[in-house]
């Protein structure tokens, strides 16, 4: 069953870096317009929203019976790492191109993979190796016309 679930990980893995890569030339662009970035910030994460909407509720059951904990969690959740993350973001993209700001945000899940299979003893296997390979080389290709200066 697990080898079944490979190829759908993989198709929405392209799937949600594609929307991310998007997100990020759409931020940009709008940035460019000398549009102050918390309104562009605000624009293009709300267009996303309407686009998310017709399926955001799916497999999502939160209800008043639902405990307090769990509310505060999700608050917690969608105002600390989320919107503070997006405020940051934006601020960093008014500085360079979207294609940078992308691929270095990428180093943050690796960092994090790498330190759960190191201190929690988790298992990550040949394709998921395959991938933090496939992201170390388009992060040098990156920086390697930098490291020439």
């Amino acid at each position: 069953m697990l080898l079944a679930s490979v190829p759908a990980g993989v198709a929405l893995g392209l799937v949600a870096g594609a929307t991310y890569a998007g997100y990020s030339w759409a931020l940009r662009r709008v940035i460019n317009r000398r549009i102050p970035r918390g309104a562009a910030a605000g624009a293009v994460l709300g267009a996303g929203g309407m686009l998310l909407a017709p399926i955001a509720g799916v497999g999502l059951v939160l209800t008043e019976s639902t405990p307090a904990d769990a509310w505060l969690v999700l608050a917690y959740l969608s105002l600390v790492p989320m919107f503070v993350g997006y405020v940051l973001f934006s601020r960093g993209l008014a500085g360079i191109d979207a294609t940078t700001a992308t691929t270095v945000t990428l180093v943050e899940p690796a960092v994090a993979t790498v330190l759960a299979v190191l201190i929690l003893g988790e298992h990550l296997g040949a394709i998921g190796w395959s991938g933090m390979a496939l992201l170390g080389a388009a992060l040098l290709i990156l920086v390697a016309p930098k490291l020439r200066q």
